[in-house]
């Protein structure tokens, strides 16, 4: 899946920011990164969400902030792009924020190196908590429902005031992750993550994968990590597990069955690399379910 490099503010040279409310059946973005940053609320849809090298489940009541230049998707549940009528649904808002139109207007010190480590912070990604993200979403319906500018500005900026002074988030990419994706690239990554994400309960084949980009295996396998800083089967079992984990929250299945319905082949396989993305085994991962 190749990250497009997508312009938002393109043509506006004075807007520091820009809103957009999507109402749809699915979401139905390509993997992308722009140097806007991003902040995402997601009030209606489920599926799984890549930013950079961070894979996971995503659901409604979800607020996410992307930053400069970080590659991202997200991409909805099978079920989605089936549905016959208008459920399921996909509905967020997304508030757009360019990074030096926002350095430009704070001409401080000490006003610009807050800002600035804030935006540096964000390019791994954030993940808000629940106190935090109550405040914010509150602010984010209010610019989308607000029919002045000067109030959607004002709003606006409460928000950059409350992401600034942020302290309960969760970092999304890994310390070392870079983006690696260049504009050349082609479709690539975008068939890939596709396939991977729609397909991961059943066989996936590396031959396969290669094919579909026109490589032989060694160079996929090379291509690919280059980008996602992880090998295919990583990749692959990383998605299965983050699924495994959404279905021990949300049902009784036994572990066994749980294992085979995520695609992998043998109970000892799942719990192997389940350890190895979660840090605990299945069964441990369960009981720390219904303690919390």
């Amino acid at each position: 899946m190749k990250p497009v490099f997508a312009k938002i503010l393109d043509g506006k040279t004075n807007d520091i920011y820009s809103l957009k409310v999507v109402d749809a059946p699915y979401f139905s973005t390509e993997f992308h990164f722009h140097e806007e940053c991003q902040l995402t609320y997601t009030l209606e849809s489920e599926g799984r969400r890549m930013v950079g090298d961070s894979i996971e489940n995503f659901g409604s009541d979800e607020l996410i902030f992307i930053g400069s230049n970080l590659p991202h998707v997200w991409h909805n549940s099978n079920q989605y792009f089936k549905a016959a009528d208008s459920q399921p649904h996909a509905r967020s808002v997304s508030i757009f924020i360019h990074p030096d139109k926002i350095l430009d207007v704070f001409r401080e010190p000490d006003n610009i190196q807050r800002i600035k480590n804030f935006f540096q912070l964000a390019k791994r990604g954030m993940k808000f908590g629940n106190e935090l993200k109550t405040q914010l979403k509150e602010l984010m319906l209010k610019v989308a429902s607000q029919t002045e500018e000067i109030g959607r500005l004002i709003a606006v900026l409460e928000i950059l005031n409350l992401l600034c002074s942020a302290k309960d988030y969760e970092l999304l990419t890994s310390p070392g992750y870079t983006n690696n994706y260049q504009l050349k690239d082609n479709d690539r990554m975008d068939k890939i993550l596709k396939y991977v994400f729609d397909n991961f309960n059943q066989e996936i084949l590396l031959s396969t994968a290669a094919e579909m980009t026109n490589m032989n295996k060694q160079a996929f396998c090379r291509y690919f990590k280059k980008r996602t800083q992880k090998t295919f089967v990583a990749f692959v079992n990383e998605v299965r597990i983050g699924h495994a984990c959404k279905l021990m929250a949300q049902s009784d299945q036994q572990i066994s069955e749980l294992a085979y319905s995520c695609g992998f082949n043998n109970l000892s396989n799942f719990n192997k690399f389940f350890k190895l993305a979660k840090g605990v085994t299945p069964k441990e991962y369960k009981k720390m379910l219904v303690v919390g």
